[in-house]
This record gives C-alpha cells, structure tokens and sequence, in this order.
C-alpha cells in the first residue's frame, strides 16, 4: 500500500539535493524525447517513489488513477530502448474529508484523527538504463533550438556586457560600421 507521507518523504528527498531534481527532470526528458506522452494517459502520472540511482540504472515509480491506466503499449516503446517497465495494482490510503464527527476515529493514546480511505491505483515502475540520463549536462541549456553555454553567460556578466555601458559601446561600433 502506498501512504501520503512516503510519497511526501519522496518530494522532500527530490527537492533536498539539485541533484536528483536535474536527474528525474533528465528521466522526464527522455520519456518526451521517446514520444511516450503520445501514449493515452502516461502524462497523468506523478512521482510516487524516486529516482533511485545506481550504478547503471535510473529507476522511477508513478502514480496513476486506477481509471487512468497508461497505455501499455507505450511501456513497449520504452522496453524497445532497452527499459524496463513495471505495473503493478496497489491502493493509494489518503484522509478521508471531515465534514462530520463521524469521519474522525480516536486512537490508543486518545487522539483524533482522519479516518483513511483506500484509492486504487496502478504504479508503473521504469528501470531506465543510466547512460540516457547521464548524458545530461547541466553546463549547458537549449533555448529555442539554440545551445548556450551556461560558462559563456557567466564571463560575460563578469565582464560587465550586461550594463548599459556595453550597449552604449554597442550602438558606438554599430553606428562607426
């Protein structure tokens, strides 16, 4: 069964190091870049466990509404590139909403609490080897079709051609041309 607070536990894990972050926005890229969200639903997924990163492998798990399962044969398109996909049913426990009494339950040293409720969902595990994901490289970024060089941007605040003194030069060798 999967609990809120371990989905919560995976969001603070994510957001606690760039690196993780950088690593499952890569694994995102090549789910598009493979054209998986072409697939009916695998765009509704949500992180539910990961990334666990090893020493070849990327994995990630996300979360479905039983209603919304993802197409199967998009796990085809990711296995086609050498993936591995994993379904599996599961329910989701969530608070039920409180609108009377009735919804709270006591527990053993006297506290009230929300009475839990099970959702179905389907979890859809993705072993991605760890050379797509690797070749990520935060150095670099693609505006629009164009590479900037993330190095190149920072010389050129350093050297100050972000003033208005540098576009004053500017309009000077424009004009003199």
């Amino acid at each position: 069964m999967v609990q809120i607070n371990d989905i919560k536990d995976t969001i603070d894990s994510i957001y606690d190091g760039n690196t993780k972050l950088d690593m499952l926005l890569e694994f995102e890229s090549i789910l598009d870049n493979l054209h998986l969200y072409a697939h009916k639903n695998w765009i509704n997924g949500e992180v539910a466990d990961g990334p666990h990163i090893s020493r070849y492998w990327v994995e990630a798990t996300l979360m479905y509404p039983k209603k919304m399962m993802p197409d199967p044969d998009g796990a085809l398109r990711l296995t086609k590139h050498g993936c591995y996909v994993y379904f599996q049913e599961e329910d989701f426990i969530v608070n039920v909403d409180i609108n009377s009494p009735d919804d709270l339950e006591t527990s053993d040293r006297g506290e009230r609490k929300p009475k839990k409720a099970k959702k179905p969902v389907w979890l859809v595990k993705i072993v991605m080897p760890r050379h797509f994901v690797d070749e990520f490289n935060s150095s670099k970024i693609e505006v629009n079709g164009v590479e900037i060089d993330l190095s190149d941007v920072d010389d050129a605040y350093q050297e100050g051609l972000d003033g208005e003194e540098a576009l004053q030069q500017d309009n000077i060798n424009d004009a003199s041309e």
